[in-house]
């Protein structure tokens, strides 16, 4: 079984894959520019005993999506048996800019990239998906309160969100489950994680304080949730699933799923 996986070079998007892997799929793994993050991921996974394919891709041009489609066409022409079961829309560009900093062409990059790149790649390979398969898409807990100074990049997470609604009703007649994960700050490496400024922005959000660290984060959890000082999945707060498919109909329904998919990181079986 094949899971797609974007943004796989790093934080979010390193750890689906390897966890994955894990659970038995063939990895592909998208990245734009890291591409020693992301050739050692590869190697980590077949270390392991998977199999993980890699692709530059840019989201950032519509050749991006054409890129990955042709590398799963290329995938199933080598391996005529391979299914495809999974993709993880995680590839997003980070930290926008201020709305009063905010210029039209940071505007359009971060609406292609982290909007626009998805959409299109969720209906191609959607074509291309076993019924049963499932589509996953990483949000953010900053599309649900209020952030000025990182007001593009928040309105595409919410456009993210209104995207899987939607796509879930669709899909649902190809038996192919549409959800999204929306993670907290979540250290990925960037340099902005380094500053004392952005830290205590961040933990400015937190119910009981200060941000995890990134050793943290890499250690207790994959989704480091803004509720408490360690983010420790298993205390998560419920909301951080959005669970559209119709098998999930109604809040009794979701919880226990959606906790279950945040302590053992499985994002797929919701």
């Amino acid at each position: 079984m094949l899971a797609v996986v974007t943004g796989a070079s790093g934080g979010i998007g390193r750890a689906v894959c390897h966890r994955l892997s894990a659970d038995g799929f063939t990895i592909l793994a998208q990245y734009h520019t890291g591409t020693e993050q992301a050739e050692k991921l590869a190697q980590e996974i077949e270390a392991s005993g998977g199999k993980c394919e890699l692709v530059s891709a840019d989201f950032s041009e519509d050749s991006g999506v054409r890129d990955l489609c042709q590398a799963v066409d290329d995938l199933f022409e080598h391996d005529p048996e391979l299914e495809l079961g999974a993709l993880v829309n995680n590839a997003a560009k980070l930290l926008g800019p201020s709305f009063a900093e905010a210029r039209p062409v940071d505007f359009d990059t971060y609406f292609t990239v982290n909007v626009k790149a998805p959409f299109f790649l969720s209906q191609q390979l959607l074509l291309r998906m076993r019924s049963g398969g499932s589509i996953v898409n990483i949000s953010s807990a900053g599309a649900h309160f209020s952030s000025p100074g990182d007001i593009v990049y928040s309105m595409t997470k919410a456009s993210v969100e209104s995207m899987t609604r939607n796509l879930a009703e669709h899909a649902a007649a190809s038996g192919v489950r549409v959800n999204a994960v929306m993670p907290g700050f979540t250290d990925n490496g960037h340099p902005a994680f380094a500053l004392a400024a952005v830290q205590e922005y961040m933990s400015s959000f937190a119910v009981l304080g200060e941000s995890p660290t990134r050793r943290q984060s890499q250690r207790r959890s994959l989704f480091s949730l803004p509720i408490e000082r360690s983010a420790r999945p298993a205390r998560s707060l419920m909301s951080a699933v959005a669970a559209h498919s119709e098998r999930a109909a109604t809040a009794e329904d979701r919880l226990p799923i959606c906790c279950h998919i945040l302590t053992e990181h499985e994002c797929l079986r919701f």
